[in-house]
């Protein structure tokens, strides 16, 4: 008969019905598998809350394969995999990426809502586990939604904390005396130090920029330029201070300031960031007064590409007390009809002016800010000089000049 129909006979001395169960059992395996791993997982990433680096390391038992942890960028943080590089940190969805023995597979791990996954987890599957690529993708999942987990249990951790320093820092801003014995226990369990000498900085931020998130890393890059200062989530941005035993020297001073210009540098870098520093001042009251004065030159910092998004009150002189009244519109007529005569001139003179005058009369330090050579900046001082009939030697047409910069290069509005 199957001769006739032309068709294979195939003969066994088994039971046909147990041959034909194997034969299903063999065509699911990879679905069995996968089932089998998927519930392993559960098992490994169900239990409690776990850091990211214990997911990564359960994760490379649970697949026997290299696992690896890496940030927003794709920059390793834990584990270790060959290629780390071959993630598209850019595409927010996972991947599967061929190598050149195997496959990597990543999975993004991010808060809800977020535009950006915080973490990728990487496996690599090299040479005969690279037969498994179908399966490890649903384990894979779990273990990022692990991640996930913790990333929400980190961020309400995060918010809770920055509520607690955001009203302990409003409640010494209000003070109107010497704090109480209460409010001084508080600053004492945030390992904030009222006694001493203090120097204030604001940090304000670009709309829009998680302040809570990114507070960590403006810790950070103040710490790696060697900055120990108490950083607050403050409105749009940061409040903070450094505090030092003993009245510190100008020189100390300079050398700080010189210190948060380059912490400023990196910041702007990474988060669009502007500072004002305040000049130093004592105990709990110079605490206040230290803090806003750094508000007041951040708010100027902001307008002040020229100097680099950085100010210091020290700078600013006597213009710092009419800091307020310059902003007004009273000001801004007389401020406008005071550099007329240096509009449409060749050789931008009014930036170059501005420059001049935050360098504190500096050729050299206006030259640097300005990218230009000191000859180049003193000719032009000559010019604004000569066109406006003053001599910038005399210290009270250099501030009325120097308000009348800042009034007209703040923003509209």
């Amino acid at each position: 008969m199957a001769d006739r129909l032309g068709v294979p006979l195939l003969g066994a001395a088994a039971d046909p019905l147990d041959l034909l169960v194997a034969a299903r059992m063999m065509l699911a395996e990879p679905e069995i598998d996968r089932a089998r791993l998927v519930l392993s997982a559960h098992r490994a990433f169900d239990e409690r809350t776990l850091a990211p680096d214990e997911v990564v390391a359960r994760l490379g038992e649970l697949l026997n394969a290299p696992a690896a942890l890496l940030d927003e960028r794709g920059r390793p943080l834990a584990g270790q995999v060959r290629e780390p590089e071959a993630v598209r940190a850019q595409e927010v969805v996972p991947q599967r990426v061929p190598l050149g023995d195997g496959v990597l597979l990543a999975h993004p791990a991010a808060l809800p809502g977020a535009p950006r996954p915080a973490f990728w987890l990487v496996v690599e599957l090299r040479g005969t586990a690279a037969a498994r690529a179908d399966v490890v993708p649903a384990a894979l999942s779990v273990a990022a939604s692990a991640v996930q987990r913790w990333l929400l249990s980190h961020r309400l951790e995060l918010e809770r904390d920055a509520r607690s320093r955001s009203a302990l820092l409003g409640d010494l801003l209000r003070l109107d005396g010497e704090p109480s014995a209460q409010l001084r226990r508080r600053a004492a369990d945030a390992g904030w130090q009222l006694g001493g000498w203090h120097v204030g900085l604001r940090i304000g931020a670009p709309p829009g920029l998680d302040t809570v998130a990114s507070t960590a890393q403006v810790t950070r890059v103040l710490r790696g330029e060697g900055v120990d200062a108490v950083v607050v989530e403050h409105g749009d941005g940061w409040t903070g201070w450094t505090t030092f035993a003993q009245e510190p020297t100008a020189a100390r001073v300079h050398a700080l300031a010189d210190t948060l210009r380059a912490a400023n540098r990196a910041l702007r870098r990474s988060a669009g960031a502007h500072m004002g520093v305040g000049r130093p001042h004592p105990g709990t009251t110079g605490l206040i007064s230290t803090v806003a004065e750094a508000a007041d030159a951040a708010r100027l910092a902001a307008t002040r590409p020229e100097a680099g998004f950085f100010l210091q009150v020290d700078q600013l002189g006597m213009a710092q007390l009419l800091l307020e009244w310059a902003r007004t519109d009273t000001f801004e007529p007389a401020a406008r009809a005071l550099l007329a005569p240096l509009h449409d001139q060749p050789g931008d003179l009014i930036r170059t002016l501005s420059a001049y005058l935050d360098a504190e009369s500096s050729i050299a330090e206006t030259a640097a800010v300005l990218g230009v050579h000191r000859n180049t900046v003193a000719a032009r001082i000559q010019r604004v000089e000569r066109l406006l009939g003053i001599d910038l030697r005399h210290r009270d047409e250099r501030l009325a000049l120097h308000l009348a910069c800042r009034t007209l290069s703040r923003p509209a509005g």
